[in-house]
């Protein structure tokens, strides 16, 4: 009746990280990458993939994003706050936290994990379109700027 033998869904590679953001460190600005990214520390900017290459982010436990992502594949187990978008497969896992909307075409989502925003499935046939970036200095003054 209970099988330890499960199927799993699709799986993403973690073999293809030349990239790591340690625990210890923060980065503000916008960072652009390809092949593979691990990040265990903060960033307050945009993480963007290299358009056209089949790109691994991901975000450790303890790791925070502050901006719009995209990604050929991710692990999430950290924190977003904005958008995130998966050109492939999202694994999102139990200590992950989005406050956004997702844009992905696979979706694996482990309990515990959370979503405070829109959930949208891309359509197979089309391009991953991203918004064009806007830097979080920019984002950041225009918060500011707005009345409360």
């Amino acid at each position: 009746m209970f099988s330890s033998n499960k199927k799993k869904g699709p799986q993403v590679a973690v073999d293809r990280f030349s990239s790591l953001l340690s625990g210890n460190l923060a980065l503000v600005g916008d960072l652009e990458f390809e092949e593979g990214l691990k990040v265990q520390g903060r960033i307050q900017g945009n993480v963007r993939h290299k358009p056209g290459t089949q790109s691994l982010l991901a975000l450790g436990a303890e790791g925070r994003i502050e901006g719009c992502v995209s990604s050929y594949d991710a692990l999430i187990d950290g924190t977003i706050v904005g958008d995130l978008y998966v050109e492939h497969l999202l694994e999102l896992h139990s200590n992950a936290r989005v406050i956004g909307n997702i844009h992905y075409r696979q979706l694996s989502m482990e309990n515990g994990a959370s979503v405070d925003g829109k959930l949208t499935r891309l359509d197979e046939q089309r391009p991953l379109e991203l918004p064009a970036p806007a830097s979080h200095r920019a984002r950041a003054e225009a918060e500011e700027a707005e009345p409360a």
